[in-house]
């Protein structure tokens, strides 16, 4: 390793760190929001909030033919609907815009020309034909597949002609022969050959829009990004990177190459793998119902930004002890201070549904005691996290009428939330009629109560005799309910806890659940009381 080029790398290193932190996200709007863009996101905004920095939104639609306006509205609307909301950006404004690259083509076509006239770059009239036979002549003689910089020679005499004859090209960039280090803010001192495993590279296409690269780099020095946190895909892009930024003598910004995402099951993941898509995509998880917060905190723990395990050892996520700073319950505004790169794994992370789930709990729980507080400052943050959720996409259907009716009682719904502490991930857990709490809305059916209830006639007195007592009750209590069931309980002949199910199942359609006591609290007596009249109807 040559320790000149290292010094170089650490002293140009040290310096950016007296920089502003200024850091971006820079989606390219092909597709819908993916989890790994939220976390890519994600990063850049804690750094830029530890450091009282900034937090900028970059739109790169360079490949037209790949982007749609859905597509970045879907980014806009994600980050928006998450809390990473941008100091800069499409929409949000800053002294650096615009900040959407296909408005910042005249940029481009200036700094290329500049590299055309410094002659760290040239004008490549290869045809796609002769690129192809190049490319086929490569692969049958074993070699690797890269461009001859053939281009690099014409004489001015060529040039003048081609130009003449209107032919087409590509502005390729000179790369300088030997090897880079660099560092890198998570994989450390890294070192890359520059040129053997391509030519000199494209850096404007035929159709005068610039590549990623090109662009890239130009966008990052003018808005005085300080730390571009992105993919490890893009770690081996560094050199030639580092090369245009020394062509036009500007200081590099620091590197941090963040590993994949993999699914559970050690895949990576695909936007248009419709197995994953349910939690590959930011639209999916909204859909059913994950908090924002429970989200990024989830995130923050994929990939080991923040250091826990479980206080056990055994790496079971559904336990409720961790050590370390990370807890599921855990806001991202409380970990910023803890933020170190050195904690990121190199290794690329998998990501734990189980966790998600963990943390949803954690969070739901947190905003009910919040809203049951009488100093929360937040009282109506968990209905208005309801409302906003059934207003996007329970608009229409008659499913949730009781739940948004119920909403107008914020007091008596707060505390029913209470009694299902612990027992709510998401805010489809309330409203999806597969959610084992579903029975608060729906009912149990004829025909689940007929082929749980029969035979009948031995205990339809007792359960009138509960109905009638239930509704007799001002002010409910555990041990009055308790009482009722006992009483009744030896009326039916029944053992105790057959008697019990035989209840649940009025209530909830099921045998199996939340004790009855509880649900009767939970429902209201008066509710309870109705059901299981209706429970004895349908044998009368």
């Amino acid at each position: 390793m040559n320790r000149k080029l290292v010094l170089y790398q650490i002293i140009r290193y040290c310096s950016t760190i007296k920089r502003r932190t200024r850091t971006r996200f820079a989606p390219s709007p092909t597709g819908p929001l993916h989890i790994g863009g939220l976390r890519t996101a994600l990063i850049n905004y804690i750094l830029a909030r530890r450091d009282g920095g900034d937090f900028i939104l970059r739109i790169e639609d360079t490949d037209q033919s790949r982007c749609s306006v859905d597509a970045f509205d879907g980014i806009i609307e994600g980050l928006k609907w998450a809390g990473l909301k941008p100091d800069e950006g499409p929409s949000f404004g800053g002294k650096f815009g615009p900040y959407i690259q296909s408005e910042r083509l005249g940029i481009y076509h200036k700094y290329a020309d500049h590299l055309l006239q410094t002659g760290r770059a040239y004008r490549c009239f290869c045809s796609r034909e002769r690129l192809e036979i190049l490319k086929n002549e490569q692969r049958r003689r074993g070699e690797t597949v890269r461009y001859d910089n053939r281009c690099r020679h014409v004489s001015h005499k060529e040039l003048h002609s081609n130009f003449s004859q209107d032919l087409p090209y590509v502005i390729r960039f000179k790369l300088i022969p030997g090897d880079t280090v660099f560092y890198d803010a998570v994989y450390g001192d890294i070192s890359f050959p520059n040129v053997d495993s391509e030519g000199d590279p494209v850096i404007i296409k035929s159709d005068g829009l610039p590549v990623y690269h090109l662009a890239n780099v130009i966008d990052d020095h003018l808005m005085e990004i300080s730390h571009v946190i992105r993919g490890s895909e893009w770690i081996t892009s560094v050199p030639k990177h580092l090369q245009i930024y020394s062509a036009f003598d500007w200081e590099p910004p620091i590197f941090a190459h963040l590993p994949l995402m993999l699914s559970s099951s050690g895949r990576k993941f695909s936007k248009r793998d419709k197995e994953q898509a349910s939690v590959a995509l930011v639209e999916n998880l909204r859909r059913e119902g994950h908090l924002p917060s429970a989200l990024l905190t989830w995130l923050a723990a994929t990939g080991g930004l923040f250091e826990f395990a479980p206080s056990n050892g055994d790496g079971n996520s559904n336990e409720g002890e961790f050590t370390g700073l990370w807890r599921p319950e855990n806001r991202i505004e409380e970990l910023l201070s803890s933020f170190d790169f050195h904690s990121l794994t190199r290794h690329h992370a998998r990501v734990d549904p189980e966790l998600l789930q963990l943390c949803g709990r954690a969070h739901f729980d947190r905003l009910i005691n919040e809203a049951s507080s009488e100093q929360s400052t937040t009282h109506s943050a968990i209905t208005e996290y309801l409302r906003d959720y059934l207003n996007k996409f329970h608009q229409t259907d008659g499913d949730c009428d009781d739940l948004k009716e119920l909403l107008n009682d914020e007091r008596y719904f707060i505390q029913m939330l209470m009694r299902l502490k612990g027992r709510i991930n998401r805010i489809s857990d309330l409203t999806s009629v597969s959610s084992e709490i579903s029975f608060i809305w729906h009912p149990p059916n004829p025909e689940s109560i007929r082929s749980s209830l029969s035979p009948f006639d031995t205990i339809g007195q007792s359960l009138f005799t509960v109905a009638s007592e239930l509704e007799s009750l001002e002010k409910p209590s555990e041990d009055e309910i308790k009482a009722i069931f006992r009483s009744s309980g030896k009326l039916s002949g029944l053992p105790k806890a057959k008697f019990l199910k035989k209840l649940r199942v009025c209530l909830t359609g099921s045998e199996h659940g939340m004790p009855v006591h509880e649900l009767i609290l939970l429902l209201t007596p008066k509710e309870a009381a109705k059901r299981i009249r209706s429970a004895v109807k349908v044998f009368s």
